[in-house]
């Protein structure tokens, strides 16, 4: 890794964001410069800009190829030769670093724990583009080496570090960044004109319908406003810039709105519920019971946490929920109309009669159908068609008969023309006759076959409905399982 302190090998698993008393503790057991500091001194910002340019190039051709447009939004906010630091209002991991570098212009340092770095090819682009990696015990050497660069008026990027919802001490989502801000503008005694900037990234997830990698760079803190609040000591100093620089993360522009949230929560619970009506329907000797049934304080916590650190994965959940509800409201439908159809599709002479005929009159309806294609096009093209053209009902039916009437007259004139008056005169009366059938094979098809044909599917399509909910239930207990350690969330 280009900064990667030897340590032990990599674990799968990032480790839980310490609290921030933890920060503050390790400030004061591991004195930084200027305060008779054991540490490496710092490491200047590499002079060698045209690696990092290569693979940053290649980072973007990778992006190209897969059909991700990166695009960023207030990126001018950046310009200037003032130091940055980017807080990034995501839960950290390699591809997001990836995606800041690929889209921003300004040259970026990433700090991220090295356990998210593997193999060979992700150490190489860590090593190019200059990434801070750490392990748990060479944090301080990472918060060090953050000043130094920010000294040498460097743009650094950390990410949040999602802790307890709830506690004391707060949740810790920006304690990184807090020390090393303050870390950073005591050792100019506030002069270094540090600028803290919130990044809200929004990355799909999934089958989701949107593609584009989306980057917010947000109206930045001026971190010594933020230090001189403060009074009293370094702590005092960490922890009112955190706790300003959490408000800011918790205020994502790709978040869900209050009412949106509401619903996809709402609608979770019912999915909940109908899986557990199902369980209960199979084992009806069980002792539980759906009464006071309602969604737990953890997934409560889950959602509102993840609706500003990862509001793509919302999103993508709230379109396999949609998807799901939308099979339910058809589903429904289809059993309203196959209850109101009557009496005859209950009986096999009724629905056999409707077989019957739809398969005997379909030559009879495809004759009638080319008698009248000149009609059905001219018809079409004058709008004729349409139910509510805005025109009188009575005018509207008196020029379809005489478009209808006229289509009759050409068609009846060329058969007498290539085949003689005989062969009209047959043809003629079929005219109207194929006109009539086949309006009542139409009717046929959308009133009869087609209930006939859901009735039939009604249990295909209840199945269908059952998979996608599961499908969805399992979406959830993964993202659950998943960010379960890193939130540290009663449950």
């Amino acid at each position: 890794m280009g900064e990667q302190c030897d340590a032990d090998p990599v674990s799968l698993t990032t480790p839980a964001a310490p609290a921030l008393a933890d920060w503050e503790n390790y400030l004061r057991e591991f004195p930084m410069q200027g305060s008779n500091s054991p540490i490496t001194p710092p490491i200047p910002v590499p002079a060698n800009p045209v690696l990092y340019r290569f693979w940053r190039g290649v980072i973007r051709l990778w992006f190209a190829f897969t059909f991700r447009k990166i695009r960023i939004l207030h990126e001018e906010r950046l310009k200037g030769p003032e130091p940055a630091l980017l807080v990034v209002s995501h839960p950290e991991s390699f591809l997001d670093a990836l995606i800041l570098v690929a889209g921003l212009e300004r040259r970026v340092r990433c700090l991220i724990p090295a356990g998210l770095v593997h193999g060979l090819f992700h150490s190489l682009l860590a090593r190019g583009l200059g990434m801070i990696s750490f392990l748990p015990e060479n944090r301080p050497l990472a918060l060090e080496r953050c000043c130094a660069l920010l000294a040498e008026k460097a743009a650094v990027v950390t990410f949040v570090e999602p802790g307890p919802a709830y506690s004391a001490e707060g949740s810790g989502l920006a304690a990184a960044a807090a020390s090393i801000a303050v870390e950073a503008e005591r050792r100019h005694s506030g002069g270094l004109g540090l600028r803290l900037f919130p990044v809200y990234l929004f990355v799909p997830v999934g089958h989701t319908h949107t593609r584009e990698l989306l980057i917010d760079i947000d109206q930045p803190e001026i971190a010594q406003d933020g230090i001189s609040r403060a009074e009293g000591s370094e702590r005092d100093q960490v922890k009112e810039v955190a706790q300003r620089l959490e408000t800011r993360c918790q205020e994502n522009s790709f978040r869900l709105q209050p009412a949106a949230l509401a619903e996809f929560l709402g609608d979770l619970e019912q999915a909940l519920r109908d899986e557990l009506k199902q369980e209960l329907s199979s084992h009806p000797s069980g002792k539980q019971k759906l009464e006071g049934f309602e969604l737990s304080r953890f997934v409560v916590q889950w959602a509102e946490q993840m609706n500003y650190l990862h509001p793509g994965l919302l999103v993508s959940l709230r379109e396999s929920l949609a998807a799901w509800r939308e099979t339910c409201r058809r589903g429904a439908l289809h059993r309203l109309e196959v209850e109101g159809a009557g009496a005859w599709l209950e009986r096999p002479l009724g629905w056999g009669v409707v077989l019957l005929e739809t398969v005997a009159g379909f030559a009879l309806a495809f004759y009638g159908l080319l008698n009248h294609l000149v009609a059905l096009v001219v018809l079409y093209w004058a709008g004729l068609l349409k139910k509510e053209s805005g025109r009188d009902k009575t005018t509207a039916w008196l020029e379809r008969g005489l478009v209808v009437l006229g289509s009759y007259i050409v068609e009846v004139f060329l058969v007498a023309r290539f085949w003689g008056r005989r062969a009209a005169g047959y043809y003629l009366p079929t005219l109207p006759l194929s006109g009539l059938y086949l309006w009542r094979y139409a009717w046929l098809l959308r009133h009869q076959v087609r209930i006939a044909f859901l009735s039939f599917t009604l249990s295909v399509e209840a199945a269908g409905t059952a998979r996608l909910r599961k499908e969805f239930l399992n979406e959830i207990n993964q993202a659950l399982s998943f960010y379960a350690e890193m939130l540290d969330l009663p449950h």
